[in-house]
């Protein structure tokens, strides 16, 4: 919540125009401002008072210096500074939103998959900010922001180095808000010595507070909930189990004995672990890119192990052991989930452990990659996927298509004349239309391959390039291989180019197609048969084979057109609840085993082409009396148009069907009644 400026506020800090006042705290205040190109920010400002006190500045510069290494994954990303300047000021991203102190104060305490993002977000920017070498020592509910329904841990005005010579602040002072302070933080002679153990702590008590409306150690006086804090267990109420056992680990009296921010990350971020709700795409991407951010040991103590570090070490064991049998499991049954021309839900039953997602797509058809056309150039789809230019234009496919930072990417294609230059942007942060992106950039051009990083800060900055003569008309098959630390680029089965990938923040993001035009020449560059994988291993998972024979599984149905012929297909079953958990080993306390159903899904996705005069079925569509559901496959039995199913569908995304292919082409779709 902003509010109007006062009379002694500035009006400009450097280039920035000051609109509102934002807030305050012990070092200065936070301005709402616009950027000289219209962009709203944060600009925090020292008091005029401190601003000649050299204490103060030198906190504020290593302030800055450490924050500009912070990898913006739920944080608030630092854009701008001047340490220098006569009134010091740093300038972050604005994040419009609630705080959570806001939100729980007006709507209650959190539940379910809210308070699990809360969770996860907080724990993974304190992965990023410890893996900066940063403590941020003021995390409370006021400091985390909710932007678009994601948590954003803000304000590292009185973060400070992990080295203990760069301290600044004064011993009298006790920066951090109590209710929130590790036990060491109330000793004056630990309080110089702080390890990221005590945002750890801090984190504990905001999940509480998050999902209780109450601290843990919270009393009638600042003295009074000191001494709780020194002496008292904490009071957790109301939480679901498995973050019982990390909020009583965060929360230990030692500061040995709390697990570090990645550990925590680790633990909450174990697919189908017990009861915990599952994660928006964007937030799930962020806090899985903060787990490789790190550069520091977020620990800095020899560890000692308490009974709730033991809990909280066997319980993910046992997690990770089951995550691992899970994952060999799926890969068994990924060479073909639909398991060749089975039908029935539980022909593709597969582990709900994924690596990633994995995309085929011919390029012939409109699907995940769109069509586009502005005064940059344009995508279509002629022969393939076309794109021209006579600058540079991204093609992207839908936003949610994020994948890990090992992947491969293997496609074909054809540059039509001198001066294209086919690329491929991998671990790419964009705006949903593209016409911004950070990533990494692949070019194939007729006579030289090169490897980029494509950053809107710093521009292009090459990473390796090599000479090979790729011609014009022909076409070509180029395979990107991305691992943790560098990536390969092969052309037509030979290794042509490979280069480190070294960019802190391009750890993970979609894949994008387009083309770069060469000199004042004009790009024209056609993409065929994409193939786009998680993990390092071109050839799994394989082609499903029902892309070219005959099958008929369940399956999420992502897209449908008609008559233009196309279904883009994901393998998946839809047991029950119960069935779910009795598969998959789930503790029955989960709320996933009171469910109606529980999509277990291939992450594959398949763009099929369409017959032209499929079958098509629906569940007692619009009132009409149709035979009943086939309790073998669930399938609805009411013939309807296509116009069902271009439309949008009102029931679970993506859409559940039974799905028949001949000879690679969908001949009949059934939408599935899961609620049976």
């Amino acid at each position: 919540m902003s509010e109007p400026l006062r009379p002694a506020d500035p009006r400009d800090i450097g280039p920035y125009r000051i609109l509102a006042r934002l807030g305050q705290g012990g070092m200065g205040s936070v301005f709402l401002a616009e950027a000289p190109g219209g962009r709203r920010v944060a600009v925090k400002v020292i008091r005029p008072e401190y601003a000649h006190d050299e204490q103060y500045r030198a906190r504020f510069r290593s302030e800055v210096t450490r924050a500009r290494q912070v990898p913006p994954f739920c944080t608030a990303e630092v854009l701008d500074a001047d340490p220098e300047h006569a009134t010091p000021y740093l300038v972050v991203e604005y994040v419009d939103g609630p705080s959570l102190s806001q939100v729980v104060g007006r709507d209650g305490p959190l539940a379910g998959g809210s308070l699990h993002g809360v969770a996860v977000g907080v724990a993974a920017a304190l992965a990023a900010i410890h893996g900066a070498g940063v403590i941020h020592r003021d995390l409370k509910p006021g400091n985390v922001l909710f932007a678009l329904g994601t948590p954003k841990v803000i304000d590292f005005g009185i973060a400070r180095p992990l080295e203990t010579t760069s301290f600044h602040t004064r011993a009298e002072e006790v920066v951090g808000t109590l209710a929130y302070m590790a036990p060491e933080r109330l000793d004056p002679e630990t309080d110089r010595l702080l390890t990221p153990a005590v945002d750890v702590f801090a984190w504990g008590a905001v999940v509480v507070y998050a999902g209780t409306g109450c601290s843990p150690f919270g009393g009638d006086s600042p003295a009074v909930t000191a001494a709780r804090i020194l002496t008292q267990p904490p009071r957790v109420r109301d939480l679901p189990p498995y973050l019982t056992d990390l909020v009583v680990a965060a929360l230990e009296k030692d500061p040995a004995n709390r697990p570090t921010a990645p550990e925590l990350l680790d633990r909450l971020l174990v697919s189908g672990a017990p009861s915990a709700p599952p994660l928006p795409v964007e937030l799930r991407r962020e806090a899985e890119a903060a787990q490789h951010s790190g550069r520091y040991s977020t620990g800095g103590q020899t560890r000692r192990t308490s009974r709730g570090r033991r809990i909280l070490a066997v319980t993910a064991a046992a997690v990770t052991t089951a995550a691992v049998v899970g994952a060999a499991v799926g890969l068994l049954n990924r060479d073909d989930p639909a398991g060749s021309a089975a039908s029935g839900p539980q022909a593709t039953a597969s582990s709900p452990v994924v690596a990633g997602p994995a995309i085929f797509d011919s390029l012939r058809r409109d699907a995940d990659f769109q069509k586009w056309d502005d005064d940059n150039g344009t995508c279509t789809y002629r022969d393939g996927y076309r794109v021209r230019t006579s600058e540079v234009v991204r093609c992207g496919p839908t936003p949610d298509d994020v994948f890990p930072a090992s992947q491969n990417v293997a496609v074909t294609v054809r540059l039509s004349t001198s001066g294209s230059c086919a690329a491929i942007w991998f671990r790419a942060k964009s705006n949903d239309d593209v016409t911004s992106v950070n990533g990494y950039r692949v070019a194939v051009c007729p006579d030289q391959v090169s490897l980029i990083a494509d950053t809107t800060d710093e521009g292009e900055v090459p990473i390796a390039t090599a000479d090979h003569a790729s011609g014009t008309g022909a076409t070509h098959r180029v395979v990107l291989v991305a691992d943790d630390q560098e990536a390969r680029v092969s052309v037509d089965g030979a290794e042509v180019v490979r280069g480190l990938l070294t960019e802190t923040a391009l750890i993970s993001g979609r894949v994008i197609l387009g083309a770069v035009a060469e000199g004042d020449g004009r790009a024209d560059v056609t993409f065929t048969d994409a193939q786009l994988r998680s993990g390092t291993d071109p050839a799994t998972p394989a082609v499903p084979a029902y892309a070219s024979g005959d099958a008929q599984f369940t399956a999420g149905l992502w897209m449908f057109t008609n008559p233009a012929g196309m279904a883009l297909v994901e393998a998946a079953d839809y047991p029950t609840g119960a069935d779910y958990c009795r598969r998959f080993g789930v503790d029955a306390s989960s709320p996933k085993c009171a469910a109606d159903f529980v999509p277990v899904r291939s992450a594959v996705r398949v763009n099929l082409p369409v017959v032209a005069k499929p079958e098509l079925f629906a569940v007692d569509s619009e009132g009409r009396k149709c035979p009943p559901v086939d309790l073998a496959t669930l399938a609805g039995t009411c013939e309807v148009s296509p116009d069902e199913f271009n439309t949008s569908y009102g029931g679970p995304s993506p859409t559940p069907v039974l799905v028949t292919i001949r000879n690679g082409a969908v001949t009949a779709v059934a939408k599935l009644d899961v609620s049976y």
